[in-house]
């Protein structure tokens, strides 16, 4: 089940991570205004994560062949033992 879930936010991750990085991009800039230090250094992070998840996702090629890379990581690291043809 949790694996069908990250599959799921790999496969779709334009949909998710472009508007996580414009939503966290306005609330850093809120916040950096109002000087909430930890608030803004929270957003960044997201906000990076997201980015780095986006050029994941280009990187890889697409959505099936971003998911097939990263089962085959993941057996390469043996945390699963399923074969994925």
């Amino acid at each position: 089940m949790v694996l069908q879930i990250l599959y799921f936010m790999i496969r779709h991750t334009p949909f998710w991570a472009i508007p996580v990085i414009f939503i966290c991009a306005e609330f850093s800039y809120i916040y950096y205004l109002r000087r909430k230090k930890l608030v803004v250094q929270t957003c960044f992070a997201l906000a990076g994560i997201s980015f780095f998840a986006l050029c994941y996702y280009y990187w890889a090629g697409g959505p099936e062949k971003a998911v097939q890379k990263v089962i085959m990581m993941l057996m390469d690291y043996s945390f699963i033992e399923e074969d994925f043809d």
